[in-house]
């Protein structure tokens, strides 16, 4: 528990990642909550470099990491400030590695016994040797289409859905001249049916499932433009499913949470088939806190307002070097 409010705590946003500016935006919307909650020694950082977060030892005191996508949510980041000895927000520099590769996270799922699309990896050394008809066949059998998405990026960036045989040849054109050399990419079934998404926050060490939303996108899908648009996405908060279904949800969220040893929150995306199965898409080990983001609204939902979860997060920080030491 930090009882201290004159610690110099740095809210860490921006980044070198396609979702910086989602990742401002949420920074700046933590900054004032932890102002306005008294914490008056609170500044915002922009991360424009990996070397600023080699200037921030004997600066701050607490790390309110709020950065997104690559470095900043892939354990990158991090692993600087466990360097720095810098206790942060958030999960461990592993813990987010493991949570930024959805490949990893697919397995971890069936290892859990939690269902999860069937997928293929592409990798630059097999990419010249796949059959994008034989992927086609495996893949579109339930849909008649596929998902293609980048292993380790967040926010729905670079993600396709594809209809037919010859886009997806096609966009495995693309990614070869354009993406490969910087990321895996995952081709997964297309899954018809209902999107939820759960989150997690850490209260005095214990795991408090938020409740579940429904994501009813006016685009084909919750891409990126969908998540952050005001009035592109419905959301239903609750979720309308029923109490068998709903409980096996929690509980297969906390056990990802735990097998991927996330910490202090931590949102968790499905897909809520025509089977009434739900199948995990990826963990996210830093949740989005703009204004059009879920965890503040299944927050909210759950009788927390935004400065008090802004508060809770704050108050999950530790030094994750040191087995997890809280600060006092």
């Amino acid at each position: 528990m930090i009882t201290n409010k004159e610690l110099k705590i740095g809210v860490l946003c921006g980044g070198i990642s396609s979702e910086r500016e989602i990742s401002l935006r949420s920074g700046k919307n933590c900054y004032d909550a932890l102002l306005r909650k008294g914490y008056t020694n609170t500044i915002l950082i922009d991360i424009k470099s990996i070397n600023d977060l080699y200037k921030l030892k004997g600066k701050i005191d607490i790390a309110f990491l709020i950065t997104h996508g690559k470095y900043g949510e892939d354990g990158h980041f991090q692993s600087i400030l466990d360097l720095e000895n810098i206790p942060y927000t958030g999960s461990s520099a592993k813990a987010s590695a493991t949570a930024m590769n959805k490949w990893l996270t697919k397995e971890l799922a069936k290892k859990c016994n939690i269902s999860t699309a069937n997928a293929i990896l592409i990798t630059k050394e097999n990419i010249e040797i796949i059959d994008p008809s034989s992927i086609w066949n495996q893949l579109s059998k339930k849909c008649g289409a596929l998902f293609l998405k980048p292993m380790d990026d967040g926010s729905s960036v670079n993600i396709f859905k594809i209809k037919s045989l010859e886009e997806l040849k096609n966009k495995i054109n693309v990614i070869q001249d354009k993406f490969i050399k910087d990321t895996n990419f995952i081709v997964e079934e297309y899954i018809e049916g209902r999107e939820i998404t759960v989150s997690i926050i850490e209260i005095n060490k214990n795991l408090q499932v938020l409740p579940i939303l429904e994501l009813k996108p006016k685009n084909e899908f919750y891409d990126y433009e969908a998540k952050y648009t005001k009035g592109l996405t419905e959301f239903i908060l609750p979720a309308k499913l029923d109490d068998s279904l709903k409980e096996k949800i929690r509980i297969d969220s906390i056990k990802i949470f735990n097998e991927i040893g996330l910490s202090g929150f931590a949102r968790v995306d499905y897909i809520i088939g025509k089977d009434n199965q739900a199948y995990l898409l990826e963990a996210n080990s830093l949740p989005g806190m703009t204004d059009t983001s879920d965890l503040p609204a299944q927050a909210k939902s759950h009788r927390i307002e935004y400065d008090d979860l802004v508060e809770i997060i704050l108050q999950s920080a530790k030094i994750h070097s040191k087995s997890g030491s809280r600060i006092k």
